[in-house]
């Protein structure tokens, strides 16, 4: 009986053995696991509190980097001079193309002035009749050729009534514009013919009935209209007695 029992001890012996070493096992690993735990996360802190000092000292050290600033303002400083220098080029070229485009304006009729320039003051043209002229009158038989004053293209050729007569009006290249009035109706050039100085376009004519021919004359009405569209004296440009 007491062999039985002893036998029945060991046995039980065994088994808690097994079971008490399984869980010490269990503990064991639990704690490695745990401590690898810690360090590994320990290591990532302070791979992460590091980590800005690099690249800190990265940026500090790293001449690849700190040059980077000087060469765009080397960049900046290229391009202003390049459009300095643009600026200056263009400005020669404009200065060049005004002095080109001065022209000299030629006299479109041998003649006398017979009315100066008075616009925009009212002229007398009739017994209480008062009307505003543009340009001056260039005494001149009917008949007479009219020459452009300068190589130009023609803007107009129309018939503007009584006041103007039959016009023809000359753009040239800085922009001002001769028109020529009181034309024959059977002018020599269109709209948009190019025409060279002293080439004839028209006859002087008696197409501005408006005035009294014993008052006027015969005569060639001839303006100057600035590159802006306004009225000028043409004894500013014309050498006329």
């Amino acid at each position: 009986m007491d062999k039985k029992i002893r036998q029945k001890f060991r046995n039980l012996l065994r088994k808690e053995s097994f079971y008490i070493a399984l869980f010490l096992c269990l503990c064991i690993v639990a704690a490695i696991g745990t401590v690898s735990y810690k360090r590994i996360n320990n290591k990532h802190e302070v791979a992460k509190v590091q980590q800005p000092e690099k690249e800190l000292t990265l940026n500090i050290n790293d001449k690849s980097v700190t040059n980077e600033i000087p060469n765009a303002e080397r960049v900046e400083n290229t391009v202003k001079e390049k459009k300095k220098g643009n600026n200056a080029t263009t400005s020669k070229e404009t200065t060049k193309s005004v002095a080109s485009t001065t022209i000299s304006l030629l006299n479109p009729i041998d003649g006398t002035i017979s009315r100066k320039y008075t616009y925009p003051a009212p002229v007398k043209v009739e017994e209480n009749l008062y009307r505003t002229i543009r340009g001056i009158n260039i005494s001149s038989k009917i008949g007479t050729d009219v020459k452009a004053a300068a190589d130009g293209v023609v803007d107009l050729v129309e018939n503007l009534g009584v006041e103007e007569g039959t016009v023809v009006e000359i753009k040239h290249a800085n922009g001002l514009k001769t028109r020529y009035g009181n034309l024959d109706k059977n002018v020599s050039v269109k709209v948009g013919d190019k025409v060279k100085a002293n080439q004839v376009i028209a006859k002087v004519g008696n197409t501005a009935k408006l005035y009294d021919k014993e008052a006027f004359g015969e005569y060639l009405n001839l303006q100057v209209i600035n590159a802006n569209g306004e009225q000028v004296n043409p004894e500013k440009y014309f050498k006329l007695k």
